[in-house]
């Protein structure tokens, strides 16, 4: 994002048509530059968890919910590229549902009889869990992606090790609705519907934070709650296939730089409106993010940076690496030093540098081994 600060109006040539942008894909319309974006908010993910979001860590490294907006935003422009290409088939739905399952389940269902077979092996040790909050959620709130709801009624993210999996909760719900709206709502009202799912996030989050008419977390991990990021995703699908964006490159490519300035500008105001932050911020981030994406699709300059080796190599990892760095990172300082993660001594830093290669291997093993096959399976599920 650095290029982007250089730009001017009259320093953007670039208006590749859609045959141009088509080319930047490989496989079945992979964008590169996509997986690298991914891999660039894994990475952020990463540094956050283990350097920023610690008693003692770095509060600059604290970058891992702008990643989450990102990884919502393109989840949702994924699925709407899809459902817009795909939609026409007679086998759509079954065809969509399992090509899901055989990609989302196999890696998170390892993940969670691997959290709870510990847990029956060496109990609740302390470093499996967020201090202070010790809230035991029962399996099968985890097999139906409900642990969203304990979190928000309890107020406390359950099982440390899983506590990431909530954004998976949100993701599996989204699914359920996400391709009945395509295909249900009519032509001419898709795009305002899409619009008004953007901006109903901020109004349920005005609406917890103002008047409580929910549990306050719920407006950071109900499916109501995270709505902007994710619609954003599907607008920006439904403006590649649908709108003529030529003139409008040099406000994608900026557009995550208005998004953080107002992100800061409401940081300042947080003392004067309450809760500012938890209500405008992530629709802020998510619009940028949507313009960013759409801009790096139709082949910005920065896009070129993006399909970096390195960056798609965490792109192609990301799923198994989120949903287990947290455990690594736990093991890690339980094993060794016997307690939670910090950065307060020079062995726990130590220790936390010796876990983030661990976490990546880790996940590479487990794409490797138990993701890729099984998404490979999926994908025999044909069209027709």
């Amino acid at each position: 994002m650095s290029s982007i600060a250089s730009i001017a109006p009259s320093a953007v040539p670039f208006t590749p048509s859609k045959g141009a942008v088509s080319a930047q894909a490989t496989g079945q319309g992979r964008i590169l530059a996509l997986d690298g974006m991914r891999g660039l908010m894994t990475l952020f993910v990463l540094f956050s968890h283990y350097f920023g979001e610690l008693e003692n860590g770095i509060p600059a490294f604290c970058v891992g919910w702008i990643a989450v907006q990102m990884f919502y935003v393109l989840s949702g422009f994924l699925i709407g590229r899809l459902i817009l290409e795909k939609k026409h088939h007679g086998n759509f739905f079954f065809v969509f549902y399992m090509r899901r399952a055989c990609r989302t389940l196999p890696v998170y269902l390892f993940c969670i009889v691997f959290v709870f077979a510990m847990i029956s092996i060496v109990g609740t040790q302390p470093y499996m869990y967020i201090p202070h909050s010790e809230a035991d959620f029962p399996l099968w709130s985890y097999l139906t992606f409900t642990q969203n709801i304990f979190m928000a009624y309890t107020n406390a993210f359950g099982h440390h090790w899983l506590a990431p999996s909530w954004t998976l909760s949100v993701e599996e719900q989204f699914y359920l609705i996400a391709p009945a709206l395509f295909v249900l709502v009519p032509a001419r009202a898709l795009f305002p519907v899409l619009v008004a799912g953007v901006l109903s996030a901020f109004v349920y989050r005005a609406a917890v934070c103002w008047f409580g008419i929910m549990p306050p977390l719920s407006a950071l991990v109900f499916l109501p709650g995270c709505m902007d990021s994710l619609f954003c995703g599907l607008v920006a699908a439904w403006l590649y296939k649908n709108a003529d964006l030529s003139k409008y490159d040099f406000y994608l490519r900026i557009a995550p730089l208005v998004g953080l300035g107002l992100v800061i500008a409401t940081k300042q105001l947080d003392g004067l409106v309450p809760s500012a932050m938890d209500i405008f911020s992530r629709l802020f981030v998510s619009v940028g993010c949507a313009g960013y994406l759409l801009a790096v699709v139709r082949g910005a300059p920065e896009a070129q940076t993006l399909k970096s080796p390195v960056l798609i190599f965490f792109g192609n990892t990301n799923y198994a690496v989120y949903l287990t760095h947290v455990m690594v990172l736990g093991l890690c300082h339980g094993l060794i030093l016997g307690t939670a993660p910090d950065l307060a001594t020079p062995a726990q830093w130590a220790v936390t540098l010796v876990a983030l290669p661990i976490a990546i291997l880790v996940g590479w093993v487990i794409t490797r081994y138990v993701e890729e096959p099984i998404t490979a399976f999926g994908r025999s599920f044909a069209w027709k």
